[in-house]
């Protein structure tokens, strides 16, 4: 008897595990919604260009350079698109500033000098950009805004090779 007591509490929690599970996978697959790509691609950017510049004025690496400043050549075409459409509708709205966690990231590199400086910088360019990049290429494949979704799948491959040049950048220990 305590042995089919066991085997039935056994199954039912691993049935309890693999719904959690399954419906976990399906939320984080879920469509990005259009404002959501939006926010998030406009944050990356601001991001991207922001710490561009405490780059220029901040680190001594000619990689770091020369990467900051195709960073921000390459973030204000993509804004620039961005920013058309978006002035053409008003159901959604850019942001007016990054948020909280890359208002974070942005006070933490300005505050570091030198290859503390170099370090976080490389790792926040590394994270920014991989995460933007996965939302794009949801968002390219499964979006439901034609124009958005056009959008995303043209911008991806900058957000890939930027993610790309910032694996390569040296990080000193």
């Amino acid at each position: 008897m305590i042995q089919i007591v066991d085997d039935t509490r056994r199954t039912l929690l691993l049935g309890f595990a693999a719904a959690v599970l399954l419906g976990t996978t399906a939320a984080a697959q879920s469509a990005v919604p259009a404002a959501e790509l939006v926010r998030q691609t406009a944050i990356a950017q601001m991001f991207g260009i922001e710490s561009a510049t405490l780059a220029l004025h901040k680190t001594s690496s000619p990689a770091i350079k020369d990467f900051a400043h195709q960073l921000a050549s390459e973030q204000g075409a993509v804004t620039s698109g961005l920013r058309r459409i978006i002035a053409k509708r008003s159901d959604i709205a850019l942001p007016d500033r990054p948020d909280g966690r890359h208002l974070d990231l942005l006070r933490d590199l300005s505050d570091k000098q030198g290859a503390a400086f170099d370090k976080a910088y490389v790792e926040a360019q590394r994270s920014t950009h991989h995460e933007a990049a996965l939302m794009l290429e949801r968002y390219a494949s499964e979006g439901d805004d034609a124009e958005l979704k056009s959008f995303a799948a043209q911008s991806l491959p900058v957000f890939r090779e930027i993610e790309r040049k910032s694996r390569e950048l040296p990080v000193a220990p």
